[in-house]
């Protein structure tokens, strides 16, 4: 597969009677904008809003966060299966607009079966660990009906999502005629056989019974998925959409689009590629509830590892608790079979940092790279001047706790609220070590 990334770096955004990209720019049409994400019986309207790096915004919540993207011609379709017609992803040419994003927000998820929990602030204390504070944000607040907030919360949130996907197509689409100012290509060629082959393996969530997960090509995957194979270009060109930061209070460390779109070790692996290393694909691990499945899916990851010739594998998992058994079954697997394995994760050490980070261990787990500790304390403003979203929902952010700053116009939240801020896929300047 060779997919050419057709690269537009985004320095500003602005509304605008045109969609396009003027000096680096990006000027939005909001009518037009809000058209494209089209319609769904339980969403009463979408209002857009711009939220630039260091302007005094509060976004929450955070439904998704999405790059946008598009097929140059139509030998392609943008997230096949979704919003796409089903056409293998991977190759040709893509149009990605680097430095910009789709926020996902809605203004009464109060009404949530689920409630999310994350939030974004383009400025203060929280920004420094939140990834999106630095892009520019065509923020979408979607107004539902509450009612089918309550009672379909699944369905109110997937039209959302998907609301989102189609806004984030439609911006990259409108500069279809512009010329990139890169074209990065993406491939994985002939490599001298002497170098080690490694692995890149996605644990995602599979769990909850009001999440529907994720998608690879329109389909569900879910917890009946058996791990399968896929090519890298793949993964970046929309193939796996992920569903699961639309659900999840937690949001610390889900894997919104964003994250996949951009993955910062399959860059690396494709820029190894080689040179030091042959990057053999993209396992899709997908961590589900029962024990007896979770050994089925281990199993399997390490059959396609080893069909595949790998000598090493990074692992990234997906959540906490029980995920923490999917991947350390991995790593022992892995290792029982020859393959040296390295996992990304965040830790639950507790607000002092003493707690265990994980929730199990295995002793083959010898290298890890921490994303660092999700339940530390941070100090957050009380009120930003501007706030999108649902404010009724800051109260997720207020922690029971038997002291505040000293400062009365800030209080106290967990890292887990900061959206990414403990990015598991490897996105954040966050860490921990051993004491």
């Amino acid at each position: 597969m060779r997919l050419n990334l057709r690269t537009f770096n985004i320095n500003g955004i602005e509304w605008g009677e045109e969609t396009t990209i003027k000096n680096n720019i990006l000027c939005v049409n909001a009518t037009e904008a809000i058209l494209a994400c089209g319609t769904h019986p339980y969403v009463e309207n979408i209002t857009l809003h711009i939220a630039r790096p260091g302007e005094s915004i509060r976004i929450m919540p955070v439904k998704d966060v999405i790059e946008p993207r598009c097929k140059y011609d139509s030998t392609g379709s943008m997230y096949p299966g979704v919003v796409g017609e089903l056409k293998q992803a991977g190759n040709g040419d893509t149009i990605a607009l680097k430095g910009a994003t789709v926020v996902v927000t809605q203004n009464n998820d109060t009404h949530s079966v689920c409630r999310t929990g994350g939030f974004i602030d383009m400025t203060g204390p929280a920004s420094k660990y939140c990834p999106f504070s630095n892009l520019f944000n065509l923020v979408m607040n979607v107004k539902v009906n509450a009612d089918a907030q309550k009672n379909h919360t699944q369905a109110v949130d997937d039209a959302c999502k998907i609301a989102g996907l189609k806004l984030s197509v439609y911006l990259a689409d409108k500069c279809k005629k512009l010329t990139p100012d890169k074209v990065k290509v993406y491939e994985t060629g002939e490599a001298d056989s002497s170098l080690p082959g490694v692995v890149y393996v996605m644990q995602m969530l599979a769990q909850n019974p009001l999440i529907k997960d994720f998608y690879v090509y329109g389909r569900l995957a879910g917890a009946t998925m058996i791990p399968t194979l896929l090519h890298p270009n793949e993964i970046i060109d929309g193939a796996l959409v992920s569903f699961v930061g639309s659900h999840n209070t937690v949001s610390s460390d889900k894997q919104y689009m964003y994250e996949i779109q951009n993955a910062p070790v399959m860059e690396e692996f494709y820029n190894l590629h080689g040179k030091s290393l042959r990057f053999l694909g993209v396992i899709v691990h997908n961590e589900v509830l029962t024990l007896d499945g979770k050994i089925r899916n281990s199993l399997f990851s390490t059959k396609l590892a080893k069909m595949m010739g790998a000598e090493g594998a990074v692992l990234v998992t997906e959540g906490h608790g029980n995920p923490d058994e999917d991947i350390m079954l991995n790593v022992k697997n892995f290792e029982d079979a020859g393959i040296k394995t390295v996992i990304i994760s965040d830790e639950l050490g507790g607000r002092d940092g003493k707690s265990p980070g994980l929730a199990d261990w295995v002793k083959e787990c010898t290298a890890m790279v921490s994303s660092g500790n999700t339940h530390e304390l941070l100090a957050i403003p009380q009120k930003m001047d501007t706030f999108i979203g649902n404010e009724p929902s800051l109260d997720i952010l207020h922690v029971a706790i038997d002291h505040q700053p000293e400062d009365p116009d800030y209080f106290y939240t967990e890292m887990i609220h900061v959206t990414s801020s403990c990015s598991q896929a490897g996105l954040c300047n966050l860490s921990a070590k051993w004491i």
